[in-house]
């Protein structure tokens, strides 16, 4: 393999990690406002910490679930509403 490939498929990998890096943060972010928005005053009782991880956890495996069954990225976008917006995913 030459300098040229070494290097390229390096690029590749760096903006495949920095994809999946942007991908979770916008599932914190969604998941981080579903929290605010749906839950607010009712939280007692929930882990939220817990609760929330399970929830951004929930969001990437759908979405990667949706890519691997090759559905659109307006498909990936759970929530549709203020949340999306908020998050930058709308």
């Amino acid at each position: 393999m030459g300098n040229g490939q070494v290097e390229a498929l390096q690029r590749l990998i760096r903006d495949r990690e920095e994809l999946e890096m942007h991908r979770e943060a916008e599932a914190r972010a969604i998941a981080h406002c579903l929290i605010q928005t749906h839950i607010g005053q009712y939280r007692r009782g929930i882990d939220i910490p817990k609760f929330y991880a399970a929830l951004a956890e929930a969001l990437m495996a759908t979405r990667a679930q949706a890519q691997s069954d090759c559905l659109g990225e307006e498909v990936l976008t759970l929530t549709g509403g203020e949340c999306a917006r908020a998050s930058g995913a709308l």
